[in-house]
Protein backbone atom coordinates (compact mmCIF):
# COMPACT_ATOMS: atom_id res chain seq x y z
CA UNK A 1 0.00 0.00 0.00
CA UNK A 2 2.93 2.56 0.82
CA UNK A 3 4.52 1.62 -2.62
CA UNK A 4 1.72 3.76 -4.39
CA UNK A 5 2.24 6.75 -1.67
CA UNK A 6 5.02 8.59 -4.03
CA UNK A 7 2.70 8.12 -7.11
CA UNK A 8 -0.64 9.95 -5.33
CA UNK A 9 1.98 12.52 -3.84
CA UNK A 10 3.19 12.77 -7.31
CA UNK A 11 -0.30 12.83 -8.98
CA UNK A 12 -1.77 15.25 -6.12
CA UNK A 13 0.96 17.67 -6.52
CA UNK A 14 0.42 17.88 -9.82
CA UNK A 15 -3.14 18.43 -9.73
CA UNK A 16 -2.58 20.80 -7.11
CA UNK A 17 -0.62 22.97 -9.30
CA UNK A 18 -3.14 23.41 -12.44
CA UNK A 19 -5.03 25.65 -10.61
CA UNK A 20 -2.33 28.01 -9.72
CA UNK A 21 -1.09 27.77 -13.66
CA UNK A 22 -4.43 28.69 -14.59
CA UNK A 23 -4.76 31.85 -12.56
CA UNK A 24 -1.26 32.98 -13.85
CA UNK A 25 -2.66 32.57 -16.78
CA UNK A 26 -5.61 34.59 -16.15
CA UNK A 27 -3.51 37.26 -14.24
CA UNK A 28 -1.12 37.23 -16.91
CA UNK A 29 -4.03 38.24 -20.00
CA UNK A 30 -5.39 40.84 -17.50
CA UNK A 31 -2.31 42.90 -17.16
CA UNK A 32 -1.66 42.48 -20.78
CA UNK A 33 -5.25 43.81 -21.51
CA UNK A 34 -4.69 46.69 -19.18
CA UNK A 35 -1.62 47.65 -20.65
CA UNK A 36 -3.60 47.45 -23.71
CA UNK A 37 -5.97 50.10 -22.62
CA UNK A 38 -3.72 52.21 -21.08
CA UNK A 39 -1.57 52.43 -24.46
CA UNK A 40 -5.15 53.04 -26.28
CA UNK A 41 -6.10 55.77 -23.79
CA UNK A 42 -3.33 57.45 -24.21
CA UNK A 43 -3.27 57.30 -28.10
CA UNK A 44 -6.51 58.83 -28.06
CA UNK A 45 -5.39 61.71 -25.54
CA UNK A 46 -2.77 62.22 -27.96
CA UNK A 47 -4.71 62.65 -30.56
CA UNK A 48 -7.62 64.86 -28.68
CA UNK A 49 -4.88 66.87 -27.93
CA UNK A 50 -3.10 67.52 -30.96
CA UNK A 51 -6.76 68.31 -32.80
CA UNK A 52 -6.83 71.16 -29.91
CA UNK A 53 -3.99 72.35 -30.91
CA UNK A 54 -4.48 72.92 -34.63
CA UNK A 55 -7.47 74.14 -33.91
CA UNK A 56 -6.07 76.92 -31.62
CA UNK A 57 -3.30 77.58 -33.78
CA UNK A 58 -5.61 77.39 -37.36
CA UNK A 59 -8.26 79.71 -35.32
CA UNK A 60 -5.82 82.37 -34.27
CA UNK A 61 -4.38 82.42 -37.62
CA UNK A 62 -7.54 82.81 -39.32
CA UNK A 63 -8.45 86.05 -36.83
CA UNK A 64 -4.90 87.40 -37.09
CA UNK A 65 -4.98 87.56 -40.51
CA UNK A 66 -8.75 88.90 -40.97
CA UNK A 67 -7.19 91.61 -38.94
CA UNK A 68 -4.40 92.21 -40.86
CA UNK A 69 -6.56 91.55 -44.14
CA UNK A 70 -9.04 94.67 -43.29
CA UNK A 71 -6.42 97.14 -42.41
CA UNK A 72 -4.59 96.25 -45.68
CA UNK A 73 -7.23 96.70 -47.77
CA UNK A 74 -8.25 100.30 -45.64
CA UNK A 75 -4.71 101.60 -46.26
CA UNK A 76 -4.77 100.38 -49.86
CA UNK A 77 -8.15 102.86 -50.37
CA UNK A 78 -6.48 105.86 -48.44
CA UNK A 79 -2.70 106.47 -49.61
CA UNK A 80 -3.00 108.50 -45.95
CA UNK A 81 -3.32 105.26 -44.23
CA UNK A 82 -0.95 103.29 -42.50
CA UNK A 83 -1.90 99.69 -42.31
CA UNK A 84 0.79 99.58 -39.33
CA UNK A 85 -0.81 102.24 -37.50
CA UNK A 86 -4.49 100.30 -38.56
CA UNK A 87 -2.88 97.01 -37.04
CA UNK A 88 -1.09 98.77 -33.26
CA UNK A 89 -4.24 100.58 -33.11
CA UNK A 90 -7.04 97.51 -33.42
CA UNK A 91 -4.67 94.83 -31.78
CA UNK A 92 -4.48 97.28 -28.65
CA UNK A 93 -8.02 96.16 -28.42
CA UNK A 94 -8.56 92.48 -27.33
CA UNK A 95 -12.09 91.86 -29.25
CA UNK A 96 -10.79 93.26 -32.16
CA UNK A 97 -8.54 89.76 -32.57
CA UNK A 98 -12.01 88.06 -33.33
CA UNK A 99 -14.05 90.81 -34.61
CA UNK A 100 -15.89 90.88 -38.39
CA UNK A 101 -15.53 94.05 -40.32
CA UNK A 102 -19.13 95.31 -38.78
CA UNK A 103 -17.36 94.42 -35.25
CA UNK A 104 -14.05 96.47 -36.25
CA UNK A 105 -16.27 99.65 -37.36
CA UNK A 106 -17.70 99.82 -34.27
CA UNK A 107 -14.21 99.24 -32.84
CA UNK A 108 -12.51 102.11 -34.74
CA UNK A 109 -15.49 104.61 -33.98
CA UNK A 110 -14.73 104.03 -30.19
CA UNK A 111 -11.09 104.67 -30.73
CA UNK A 112 -12.03 107.99 -32.85
CA UNK A 113 -14.20 109.11 -29.93
CA UNK A 114 -11.95 108.26 -26.84
CA UNK A 115 -9.29 110.08 -28.77
CA UNK A 116 -11.62 113.20 -29.67
CA UNK A 117 -12.47 113.47 -25.58
CA UNK A 118 -8.57 113.17 -24.69
CA UNK A 119 -7.09 115.83 -27.17
CA UNK A 120 -10.02 118.32 -26.03
CA UNK A 121 -8.28 117.60 -22.64
CA UNK A 122 -5.00 117.72 -23.75
CA UNK A 123 -6.01 121.47 -25.28
CA UNK A 124 -7.68 122.45 -22.24
CA UNK A 125 -4.79 122.08 -19.80
CA UNK A 126 -2.36 123.97 -23.22
CA UNK A 127 -5.16 126.86 -22.25
CA UNK A 128 -3.96 126.44 -18.78
CA UNK A 129 -0.58 127.91 -19.89
CA UNK A 130 0.38 131.50 -18.89
CA UNK A 131 2.74 132.69 -21.38
CA UNK A 132 0.16 132.03 -24.34
CA UNK A 133 -0.17 134.90 -26.36
CA UNK A 134 -3.83 135.77 -28.28
CA UNK A 135 -2.99 133.59 -31.82
CA UNK A 136 -2.14 130.64 -30.01
CA UNK A 137 -4.78 131.29 -27.62
CA UNK A 138 -7.74 131.72 -30.31
CA UNK A 139 -6.58 128.91 -31.97
CA UNK A 140 -6.31 126.33 -29.08
CA UNK A 141 -9.78 127.77 -28.88
CA UNK A 142 -10.89 126.49 -32.27
CA UNK A 143 -9.04 123.69 -32.11
CA UNK A 144 -11.02 122.81 -28.73
CA UNK A 145 -14.95 123.36 -30.49
CA UNK A 146 -13.88 121.49 -33.52
CA UNK A 147 -13.09 118.33 -31.63
CA UNK A 148 -16.12 118.65 -29.47
CA UNK A 149 -18.03 118.86 -32.66
CA UNK A 150 -16.52 115.97 -34.02
CA UNK A 151 -16.69 113.74 -30.65
CA UNK A 152 -21.11 114.83 -31.52
CA UNK A 153 -20.57 113.81 -34.77
CA UNK A 154 -18.78 110.55 -34.16
CA UNK A 155 -21.33 109.93 -31.92
CA UNK A 156 -24.25 110.41 -34.65
CA UNK A 157 -22.22 108.70 -36.94
CA UNK A 158 -22.46 105.21 -34.43
CA UNK A 159 -26.06 106.02 -34.16
CA UNK A 160 -26.17 105.70 -38.51
CA UNK A 161 -23.79 102.39 -38.19
CA UNK A 162 -26.40 100.64 -35.68
CA UNK A 163 -29.23 101.52 -38.38
CA UNK A 164 -27.14 100.14 -41.07
CA UNK A 165 -27.26 104.16 -42.82
CA UNK A 166 -23.92 103.77 -44.26
CA UNK A 167 -23.98 106.31 -46.28
CA UNK A 168 -25.22 108.76 -43.35
CA UNK A 169 -22.43 107.30 -41.27
CA UNK A 170 -19.75 108.24 -44.25
CA UNK A 171 -20.96 111.67 -44.36
CA UNK A 172 -20.49 111.91 -40.36
CA UNK A 173 -17.12 110.26 -39.74
CA UNK A 174 -16.17 112.27 -43.09
CA UNK A 175 -17.21 115.66 -41.11
CA UNK A 176 -15.39 114.55 -38.16
CA UNK A 177 -12.11 113.65 -40.00
CA UNK A 178 -11.76 117.14 -41.31
CA UNK A 179 -11.91 118.34 -37.70
CA UNK A 180 -8.07 117.57 -37.14
CA UNK A 181 -6.74 118.96 -40.72
CA UNK A 182 -8.97 122.27 -39.63
CA UNK A 183 -7.54 122.42 -36.36
CA UNK A 184 -3.93 121.84 -38.07
CA UNK A 185 -4.54 124.30 -40.09
CA UNK A 186 -5.53 127.28 -37.95
CA UNK A 187 -1.68 127.17 -36.63
CA UNK A 188 -0.67 127.95 -40.74
CA UNK A 189 -2.16 131.14 -40.23
CA UNK A 190 0.72 132.94 -39.22
CA UNK A 191 4.27 132.30 -40.57
CA UNK A 192 7.16 130.73 -38.13
CA UNK A 193 4.31 129.25 -35.38
CA UNK A 194 4.32 125.53 -34.89
CA UNK A 195 1.39 123.74 -33.94
CA UNK A 196 1.10 122.51 -30.34
CA UNK A 197 -1.41 119.79 -31.37
CA UNK A 198 0.17 118.06 -34.76
CA UNK A 199 0.96 114.63 -33.32
CA UNK A 200 -2.81 114.43 -31.88
CA UNK A 201 -4.31 115.48 -34.68
CA UNK A 202 -2.50 113.21 -37.16
CA UNK A 203 -3.48 110.31 -34.70
CA UNK A 204 -7.03 111.37 -34.60
CA UNK A 205 -7.02 111.67 -38.82
CA UNK A 206 -5.77 108.04 -38.93
CA UNK A 207 -7.97 106.57 -36.65
CA UNK A 208 -11.57 108.46 -38.67
CA UNK A 209 -9.56 107.01 -41.80
CA UNK A 210 -9.45 103.92 -40.44
CA UNK A 211 -13.30 104.04 -39.33
CA UNK A 212 -14.23 105.60 -42.70
CA UNK A 213 -12.26 102.85 -44.90
CA UNK A 214 -14.17 100.20 -42.81
CA UNK A 215 -17.61 101.48 -43.49
CA UNK A 216 -16.76 101.96 -46.89
CA UNK A 217 -15.80 98.71 -47.43
CA UNK A 218 -18.98 97.49 -45.21
CA UNK A 219 -21.32 99.24 -47.21
CA UNK A 220 -20.04 97.05 -50.39
CA UNK A 221 -20.32 94.04 -48.69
Amino acid sequence: MFGFLPIYIYIYGQKKRKPLHSSSSCLLHRVHLQTLTRRNMKHSFSLSFNFVIVFLLVHGSLSFNNLHHYCDEAAKSDPNLSCDFCIASLEAISKSKNASLEELVEISTVLAMSKATNISCYISQLLKAQNLDKYHTSALQDCLELYADANSTLHDSMCDLNSKDYSKANIDASAAMDSSSTCEDGFKEREGVVSPLTKENNTFFQLTAIMLAFINMLSRS
